[in-house]
């Protein structure tokens, strides 16, 4: 009888280890936690090879040596860089930057190399050099000197970039500069300029100047607004100063309201077909290839005859004008040459048709359509071209403001912007993380795995740029790897926990507590793709439980959250009543007291629709700061010193609904998460 007890005992811990093991063996990264913990400057992205040396050097006096193979450009941004260091320039300095051309390097790679004897730098082209001069910067930011290293580097992507949409909500041209600065600060050298959609054209029509008027935009939507090509022309040579093509989309033939109101035709029209021939003729005349060698024709989102005969049509236009093409996938038909950019969740996609394609990857990349909180490990621990049969050039993560905004900053105050900007950046530099579990989408990975050692890692880098660089914008994210919880549920109309124990009777059924990690947890997304427990049901309950000990009593700012609506879109379960938390009835208690809700402005006010797609009147109501956790004024809580016990319920209401709860503290001095009393 011991022989069999002592058997089912060694097949259990096998069980155990199996499954231990493919929790660890589901993630798969070149660069190691360790090395990222150790390395003295949080360089983003992270180099291809590093070897740091022990020792800071403080140069007084530097020589530019060879440095008429620079371009007047980076010359100058290093000479910016060098005096803000207080380092004189000066002919006669022992110690040199020196510039050297190897044309054995790709375009977009670099050497540098920091020693007593001053700074060298190689590259192939002025691509090279100026990435070369960001990773200087940042090198130079870290400390009073600089850090003695040997850097090679170079992109896994040829293509790294990120898009936003003006078609629907107008971006002044400053507005956009100061994006394309952070995108070159961080060695992303494309911009998808999504010129038009439903409620406006952007682009200047001499032919048909109708197409810029406000009266045929979408009211309330910047009507009349638009750039000149003069304006064009601007952006495209500042981007290109910075090492960044821009990629003009226009979108074609669906996304096209404002275009049917100016010229009384629809694109795919005999009449509208020779409208389009003639605005794109004016385009490419008034915007040459040099300028933009690759033009976005949108062709998503819709149905329409002969959908062959139109995508060749204005394909074959491009072709003529010596351009390449992209369009969305899915999207309308179109030949093997034109460059695929992918948009839908990868479980959406048919791979069957992708093969021998050149690909964009653009899935489950959407700022707007993402958790603040889980919208870092969606992008980080996915890597570029997963689960796709494209060859892919790299990744655009985008941005479309679809509802509209009452300032073109809310635009990045309402959405994860620049902490998006900077993990993609990672992604598509480094194509460091090789594999990963598709639950990171939805989730922070677990606890005692490799994924959450080498996010914790990550979290350091992200968290040192946004003190660093990013003081005075929105970046809308908190430390979180160390925030542990445990869930538990379905439960049944239950108000509250009265009692926690290890396990609860319901029904026929014993369910068990389950482990969480970060600010933000998802019970159900609304796009299905995962969460703690995809399968819940509206009308069922789950708790999250957990401590915070403190050092000292103290009171926190905390933002506090029961669904994140997502920004692209107004259908969800609106503002909750008069001293409610969440509409769908959640409610939090820390050490047995209730917390009070906030003193909302418009309680209980819901829009049109709850699901599917927001009602064109709701799409027109701006979002107001009290619908985000972040936009609002945090909560203020007060903790005793040791352990405090925080009871979140969270109930469902609808199939549709972000069904989550977030909890962030914004100060964590002092401060630890711990899921039992030590």
């Amino acid at each position: 009888m011991k022989f069999i007890k002592n058997k089912i005992l060694l097949i259990l811990l096998l069980i155990l280890c199996t499954f231990k093991s493919t929790a660890q063996d589901d993630f798969t990264a070149s660069l190691s936690p360790e090395e990222l913990k150790e390395a003295p400057v949080k360089l983003i992205p992270y180099p291809k090879q590093v070897e740091w040396g022990k020792e800071t050097i403080d140069f007084d006096k530097l020589q530019l040596s060879n440095h008429k193979i620079l371009s007047p450009e980076i010359k100058n941004s290093l000479k910016e860089l060098l005096v803000k260091k207080g380092i004189e320039l000066k002919n006669t300095a022992k110690q040199k930057v020196y510039f050297k051309k190897d044309q054995s390097l790709s375009r977009e790679a670099y050497r540098l190399k920091i020693t007593n004897e001053g700074i060298n730098i190689e590259a192939a082209s002025e691509a090279g050099f100026f990435y070369a001069i960001q990773t200087l910067k940042q090198i130079a930011d870290a400390n009073q000197g600089f850090y003695m290293v040997n850097i090679i580097d170079e992109p896994a992507f040829e293509l790294r970039g990120y898009m936003i949409d003006v078609g629907r909500n107008f971006q002044p041209l400053n507005a956009l500069k100061k994006q394309l600065d952070i995108l070159a600060q961080y060695k992303l050298n494309t911009f998808h300029w999504h010129l038009t959609d439903y409620p406006a054209w952007r682009i200047e029509s001499k032919k048909y100047p109708e197409l810029n008027a406000a009266e045929n935009h979408r009211p309330i939507r910047d009507s009349g607004k638009y750039y000149t090509y003069n304006e064009i022309r601007e952006l495209i040579n500042y981007a290109n100063r910075l090492q960044i093509q821009v990629i003009p989309e226009i979108d074609m033939p669906g996304h096209s309201d404002s275009f049917t109101k100016a010229t009384g035709h629809r694109m795919e029209s005999e009449k509208g077909m020779e409208i389009l021939e003639v605005v794109l003729n004016e385009f490419f005349k008034e915007i040459p290839r040099e300028m933009a060698p690759i033009v976005h024709l949108g062709s998503d989102e819709i149905d329409i005859p002969q959908p062959e005969d139109f995508m060749e049509r204005m394909l074959g236009l491009v072709k003529a004008n010596n351009r390449k093409a992209i369009i969305w996938d899915p999207g309308l038909p179109a030949n093997n040459k034109v460059i695929r950019q992918s948009w839908k969740p990868e479980n959406k996609v048919d791979k069957s048709s992708q093969s021998g394609l050149t690909g964009i990857d653009s899935q489950n990349s959407y700022i707007n359509n993402s958790e603040p909180m889980l919208q870092i490990p969606r992008l980080l621990f996915k890597p570029i071209g997963r689960d796709s049969n494209h060859k892919m050039l790299g990744g655009i993560v985008a941005l479309w403001p679809d509802v509209n905004i009452d300032e073109h900053f809310d635009g990045v105050r309402q959405n994860p912007l620049y902490s998006s900007i900077l993990t993609y950046a990672w992604v598509t530099w480094t194509a460091d993380i090789k594999k990963a579990s598709s639950k990171y989408i939805t989730r922070v990975p677990e606890k005692n795995t490799k994924a959450h050692t080498y996010f914790s890692a990550f979290e350091d880098y992200l968290l040192y740029h946004k003190e660093t660089y990013f003081n005075e914008v929105p970046f809308q994210y908190l430390r979180q790897a160390n925030t542990e919880w445990k869930l538990i549920g379905p439960f049944k109309d239950k108000e509250n926990l009265h009692e926690i124990k290890k396990s609860y009777s319901v029904g026929d059924s014993v369910i068990y507590w389950k482990n969480a990690t970060g600010n933000s947890v998802f019970i159900k997304d609304r796009f299905k793709q995962g969460g703690y427990y995809p399968n819940a049901k509206p009308g069922e309950t789950y708790f999250a439980h957990t401590y915070i000990y403190a050092e000292e009593p103290k009171e926190i700012p905390v933002w506090i959250g029961f669904e994140t609506p997502f920004r692209s879109n107004r259908a969800y379960t609106g503002i909750p009543k008069k001293g409610k938390w969440d509409v769908s009835g959640g409610s939090l208690w820390v050490n047995n007291i209730e917390v009070p809700a906030p003193n909302w402005e418009n309680p209980g006010w819901k829009p049109e629709r709850t699901s599917g797609w927001g009602s064109k009147k709701d799409q027109e109501v701006s979002w107001k700061d009290e619908e985000l956790y972040w936009t609002r004024e945090p909560t203020k809580i007060s903790l005793k010193k040791g352990y405090n016990e925080i009871l979140i319920r969270v109930p469902g209401s609808s199939n549709y609904q972000n069904w989550m709860f977030t909890f962030a503290p914004l100060e964590q001095e002092g401060i630890k998460f711990l899921t039992s009393k030590e």
